[in-house]
């Protein structure tokens, strides 16, 4: 998440978007992965449970602000 910006800088210097779809493709598998490694729902540790949630809402946050730099909105369930 945190080279968003500089993935943007790069797709205005070289004028080229596909630079950032890559890189939000990627977020999403990594994701995806983190998701599947650490079941939220039933982690039994309190604090355990709401880093992980904290870490699922940076990265929806991130992962939206990129799709809305491409033109693209999110739907409301998925």
């Amino acid at each position: 998440m945190s080279k968003t910006s500089y993935v943007v800088a790069q797709c205005i210097a070289a004028t080229e978007p596909a630079y950032l779809a890559k890189h939000v493709f990627q977020l999403a598998q990594l994701f995806n992965a983190f998701y599947h490694r650490h079941p939220i729902l039933s982690e039994a540790d309190e604090k355990r449970k709401q880093f992980l949630l904290i870490t699922v809402a940076a990265v929806r946050r991130e992962l939206m602000r990129s799709l809305a730099l491409m033109g693209i909105t999110v739907p409301p369930v998925m």
